[in-house]
């Protein structure tokens, strides 16, 4: 079969699954051409009340298919194959992507979905060269069952499904080569398009002024990361910038210390030592610097979520340790030790990568959205008070002398 004739059989396909009443109008696609097919079923007001498929059909014009694909015999792919990402295997790997090289296609619906208005699909190159090869291989197997099923996934909007279309002789199960799809286009320098829940918008309301008292300089080198922080279009990127300028105030509480006592007392260099290695860990540091720094902020509960939803409160008390209020679902108490637990956790979620842990990453965002909303209020809440104490000229944080004599 040409192109031409695999498309004409998709439009009768269509035709009948839709149950339409177009008069002749088998009769019409022998005779008429693919432009003047798609106008008529564009004009059908059955058709149009179905969701997005009159866009789609817009998409399979001579202009938009080409000629080539018209005129010549179509060599369909050697498999082609439906996932569903809610089955066993298949779950929590579902990835909105799209990609094609000679031996393999992808396209998840998802990302088909968020492609507006679908009947500019034709201009996503790749995106539309595997929906393309998909149904016209499933139509040279007369495999009517896929196509309608396409169909039916654009209608009601069908997001965990992913048509995966093999041109090569593959042994291979459709989760292993999937996976190994999404490498091969990761290994390109392609990227997941970035789900629209994870980008940051919220301003956090921080601000300066100039203040001669204040040797701006000794803090160059936070500026540096507030500059990646604003650099960072989604949240998680952007909390751990946010972590790297905690981290900074953490460890600079203890080396103003050390500065201080240097200018009174004879200060050895065990001490910085000591410092590097200490024996409590890194959440020791952050309890002594979110006590010491922002103490009176604590105490007058400025880091209050206020009431949340039941299961973002099973959330974050399933993966934080964050206990609530069953009766009112807050919080039970944003102070020291919870507010630390918050920060180390979800910096943990970010960067640690074992199996056995939660993880939190820019392509999973389905399995924590509804805490999504929790973290970018911390997180506003949290950017505002770190950035007015680095402008506040805070006394636990200010060193006095450029140097540290050290023995």
């Amino acid at each position: 079969m040409t192109g031409e004739e695999i498309l004409k059989a998709f439009f009768v396909m269509l035709y009948k699954h839709y149950q339409l009443t177009i008069e002749d109008f088998e009769d019409t696609v022998i005779i008429d051409d693919i432009d003047t097919i798609v106008s008529i079923l564009n004009g059908d007001i059955v058709l149009q009340g179905k969701n997005n498929i009159c866009a789609l059909l817009e998409n399979f014009t001579k202009a938009n298919v080409g000629q080539d694909y018209l005129e010549n015999v179509y060599v369909g792919a050697t498999a082609i194959h439906s996932i569903d990402f809610t089955t066993n295997g298949f779950q929590k790997r579902h990835r909105p992507f799209s990609y094609a090289d000679p031996e393999f296609g992808f396209l998840s619906c998802k990302r088909l979905l968020n492609i507006l208005p679908l009947n500019s699909l034709h201009n996503h190159a790749t995106d539309f060269k595997v929906l393309l090869d998909y149904i016209s291989t499933a139509i040279l197997n007369s495999d009517d069952q896929s196509v309608t099923n396409v169909l039916d996934h654009i209608t009601n909007q069908t997001v965990h499904i992913g048509l995966l279309v093999e041109w090569i002789m593959n042994n291979a199960d459709p989760l292993q080569t999937y996976s190994y799809v999404y490498y091969k286009k990761l290994l390109s320098g392609e990227i997941i398009d970035l789900d629209t829940s994870l980008r940051y918008t919220l301003a956090h309301g921080a601000t300066t002024t100039f203040d001669p008292s204040i040797i701006y300089q000794q803090y160059f080198e936070v500026f540096d990361i507030v500059n990646e922080l604003n650099y960072a279009e989604d949240f998680i990127t952007r909390y751990l910038k946010l972590y790297h300028i905690i981290e900074y105030l953490v460890y600079r509480v203890e080396l103003v210390k050390v500065e201080k006592k240097a200018r009174l007392n004879r200060t050895f260099i065990r001490e910085i030592h000591k410092l590097a290695g200490h024996k409590n860990g890194e959440m020791a540091l952050l309890l002594r610097c979110l006590k010491e720094v922002f103490g009176n902020e604590i105490k007058a509960d400025y880091f209050n979520l206020g009431p949340l939803a039941q299961d973002q409160c099973d959330f974050l008390e399933l993966y934080w340790g964050i206990e609530y209020n069953s009766g009112t679902l807050e919080i039970k108490s944003m102070k020291l030790e919870t507010i630390a637990n918050l920060i180390y956790g979800i910096r943990n979620s970010i960067v640690h990568n074992k199996e056995s842990e939660f993880h939190l990453t820019t392509t999973n965002p389905s399995e924590y959205s509804i805490v999504i909303p929790v973290i970018q209020r911390f997180m506003q809440k949290l950017e505002k008070i770190v950035l007015d104490k680095i402008s506040g000229n805070v006394l636990e944080l200010r060193y006095n002398s450029p140097n540290i004599q050290l023995y």
